[in-house]
């Protein structure tokens, strides 16, 4: 009997809370709608869609942040880390300044080329890759039963996005249930610029879970492109869940280094 308790125990301490989002993703033009599944709690999150086998993961535990983006029908995936962007800052700069020293050798007229084609690619100018949107509060709304904050954003003098954003306790979530976003977020601010120029970067900016100038999970997402309504994304459901270590596994998936500048690859940790 005492066997079977403690056999319990074990089995439960390695249960965590957490909970689990669905969010519909719709394109506007054709009708045509992805299920999106995201699972979290304090430290991991996942997020699954029904249109593809790839899956995108936030991960903390260990005090190691990185992003994984796994392709279940590869069975491989790529992850990238702090280590990894340290070492993609450090080979775009000494690869720019190599080519800044170069350019001085070259006569005027050609150098003055050279800059304008490189203009906007040098390191400094990296962040400027990533979307700037200015969000302006518009007043409260409602998404599938939740309360949130509407916000209009614009870039530039376009319109490019209208996003309804709730605080944790409107949807349900307890400060310790919204704490692996607010990571994922301090994460991504501080390494924006040099992600800009990894492969799946753009997979990440599409999704846009966090967005800086919103205070909250954006529940509601309307995209914009010249003026026309493109894709809606929207909070379902909220349920609280109970995982374990195997929802956020990557089993016996390969992984394969990201191609730094220069031939490197990134080093990580293999899990």
């Amino acid at each position: 009997m005492k066997c079977v308790i403690a056999a319990a125990a074990i089995a439960a301490s390695s249960l965590f809370a957490g909970v689990r989002i669905q969010v519909d993703d719709t394109d506007l033009a054709t009708n045509k709608t992805a299920t999106q599944t995201i699972l979290l709690d304090a430290t991991r999150l996942r997020i699954d869609s029904s249109d593809d086998k790839n899956t995108m993961m936030f991960l903390t535990d260990g005090g190691r942040s990185r992003m994984v983006m796994l392709d279940r029908s590869k069975n491989q995936y790529q992850e990238i880390d702090e280590q990894t962007m340290k070492q993609l800052s450090a080979q775009l700069t000494a690869a720019m300044t190599q080519l800044q020293e170069q350019m001085k050798s070259l006569p005027p007229e050609q150098r003055k080329m050279m800059e304008q084609m490189m203009k906007g690619k040098m390191p400094q100018a990296l962040a400027d890759a990533a979307p700037k949107t200015v969000y302006t509060a518009k007043g409260s709304g409602s998404v599938s039963g939740f309360g949130c904050t509407r916000y209009e954003g614009v870039e530039g003098n376009q319109k490019v996005a209208d996003i309804c954003a709730a605080s944790a306790s409107q949807i349900k979530l307890s400060v310790s249930d919204f704490q692996v976003f607010q990571k994922m977020k301090d994460f991504v601010s501080t390494l924006t610029s040099a992600m800009s120029s990894l492969p799946f970067y753009s997979n990440l900016a599409k999704g846009r879970y966090f967005e800086n100038g919103i205070e909250g999970f954006p529940i509601q997402r309307i995209s914009y492109s010249n003026g026309k309504a493109e894709r809606r994304s929207e909070l379902k459901s909220v349920t609280q869940a109970t995982f374990s270590d195997a929802d956020f596994s990557l089993g016996n998936a390969k992984k394969v280094e990201i191609d730094l500048p220069g031939g490197a690859r990134g080093k990580g940790k293999q899990r």
